[in-house]
C-alpha cells in the first residue's frame, strides 16, 4: 500500500489554515472590498480571521476571500478542514472541486483515497486512484510521479487498462492544459483590481486573510507569491507575475508609475 491518504490529507493546504471565532461570523457576509468599493467581480463571501496555520485540524477555518481569486487553494483548505470534522462527504466534494482548478495536491490526495481504499466513506477504486495519480503527476513532482509509479506497478493489466479509459475522459476537465489554464485565467482576472489598489497606497479586505483591511501591497504580495507557488512548474498560460508597484512597497503610499508589464493577457 502506498503511503496513506489520510496523512496526505493532513498535509494539504498547510498554508491555508485559519481559525474563525465564533463573533467572526456574519449573516450577510462582506464581499472583497478595495479602497472601501467592491471590484466589479467580486462575489459574495464569509469573513475569518487569521491564525496560526499549525491549528488541530478540528479547528480550522479557511480564508473565505481567496475562493474568488486562488478557488484551487481554498477548497483544498476546505478539504482539509472537513477530514479535521469527520465530514468525509464534504471533504471529498472539496477535493473534487480543488482537483478542477488544477490544485495537484488534492488530485494526489484523491488518486491516494481511492487507490488505497482507506479513507472513511471513499469506496477504493483503483483504476480511478490510478487515474487521479496520473494527473496529479502531470507537473513532473517527484513524490507524486514516485506514487504514480508505484501504484502502476501494484496493478493489474485489467486496472491499468481501466485507468486508461478513465483517464482520458478526465483529463478534459482536471488535466492541466484546461484546468491550470482556468485557475490562471481566474487569478489574472481577480488579481487586477488589487494590483492597482497596491499602486495607489490603497487597502484592501479580502475576508479571512485578517480581521480588518489591510495593506493593498501586503496582500497583492501574498497573493501573487501563492500563485507563483501554486503555478510555476506549469508551462502554459502565463500567471500574472507582480508588477514594479508590488515588488518596491512605494513607501509613502504615494501612487507608483505603473510598469508596462503591469497585467499579463490571458487566453
Amino acid at each position: 500500500m502506498l503511503k496513506t491518504s489520510l496523512f496526505a490529507l493532513c498535509t494539504l493546504a498547510m498554508s491555508l489554515s485559519f481559525a474563525t471565532p465564533a463573533a467572526a461570523q456574519t449573516a450577510s457576509p462582506p464581499a472583497i472590498t478595495v479602497n472601501g468599493e467592491a471590484p466589479t467581480t467580486a462575489m459574495q463571501q464569509g469573513d475569518a480571521s487569521q491564525s496560526s496555520p499549525a491549528l488541530d485540524d478540528k479547528n480550522i477555518n479557511c480564508p473565505t476571500g481567496l475562493e474568488q481569486i486562488l478557488p484551487g487553494d481554498y477548497y483544498a483548505c476546505e478539504a482539509r478542514a472537513a477530514y479535521g470534522k469527520e465530514n468525509y462527504g464534504k471533504m471529498l466534494d472539496m477535493l473534487n472541486e480543488s482537483a478542477y482548478w488544477a490544485n495537484k495536491d488534492a488530485q494526489y490526495t484523491l488518486g491516494l483515497a481511492y487507490f488505497n481504499g482507506d479513507t472513511e466513506d471513499i469506496e477504493q477504486n483503483r483504476p480511478l486512484g490510478l487515474a487521479w495519480l496520473a494527473l496529479a503527476a502531470e507537473r513532473k513532482n517527484p513524490q507524486y510521479q514516485l506514487a504514480n509509479a508505484q501504484a502502476r506497478a501494484q496493478a493489474t493489466a485489467a486496472e491499468l487498462r481501466e485507468a486508461q479509459k478513465l483517464l482520458k475522459k478526465m483529463t478534459p476537465r482536471y488535466g492541466d492544459s484546461v484546468a491550470a489554464t482556468r485557475a490562471i485565467r481566474r487569478f489574472n482576472q481577480t488579481i487586477r483590481d488589487i494590483d492597482d489598489a497596491a499602486r495607489e497606497g490603497g487597502i484592501v479586505d479580502i475576508p479571512g486573510f485578517s480581521p480588518f483591511p489591510e495593506s493593498a501591497f501586503v496582500i497583492a504580495n501574498k497573493l501573487h507569491d501563492e500563485a507563483t507557488m501554486d503555478f510555476s512548474t506549469f508551462q502554459g498560460t502565463v500567471v500574472v507575475g507582480k508588477p514594479e508597484w508590488v515588488q518596491n512597497n512605494p513607501g509613502n503610499g504615494a501612487p507608483a508609475t505603473a510598469s508596462s508589464t503591469g497585467h499579463a493577457s490571458s487566453p
